[in-house]
C-alpha cells in the first residue's frame, strides 16, 4: 500500500490525536491503530506535540536532576537517604541514580567511620 493511501483519512486522525496527547504516542498508536511513525508524521504535519519523553523533556529531566546535585551533596554528610529525599522531594531512585552518577557517597552508615 502506497504511503499516501490514507491521506484522506488524515484530518480525522489528528482530531483524535489531540486526546493522546498527554499519555503519548504509543497510546495512540494502540488505539488508532495506526504506526507510531504515520502518527508522529501527521502530528508534525497538524503542529501536535506529544508531552511524554521526547528528546526534548529527557534533557529538561536531566537538567532539572544535575541542579539538585549540589543540594544533595550538602545534605549527603549529615543525613539519611530518606531525609535526603523527603527534603529535595524526590525519590530514592532517583537519589541513588544520581549518586552514582556525580559519585556521591549517601550511604549513611560510613558517616561514623
Amino acid at each position: 500500500m502506497r504511503w499516501d493511501a490514507h491521506k484522506a483519512e488524515e484530518p480525522a486522525i489528528a482530531q483524535a490525536l489531540h486526546r493522546f496527547a498527554d499519555t503519548g504516542i504509543f497510546a495512540a498508536s494502540k488505539a488508532l491503530h495506526r504506526s507510531t511513525r504515520s502518527l508522529n508524521r501527521i502530528a508534525s504535519e497538524h503542529g501536535i506535540e506529544f508531552t511524554t519523553c521526547t528528546a526534548r523533556t529527557m534533557e529538561a529531566r536531566r537538567q532539572k536532576r544535575a541542579s539538585m546535585v549540589t543540594q544533595i551533596k550538602a545534605l549527603a554528610g549529615t543525613r539519611s537517604q530518606a531525609e535526603i529525599c523527603a527534603a529535595i522531594g524526590i525519590s530514592r531512585a532517583v537519589l541513588r541514580e544520581l549518586a552514582e552518577i556525580y559519585e556521591i557517597n549517601i550511604n549513611s552508615r560510613s558517616k561514623g567511620a
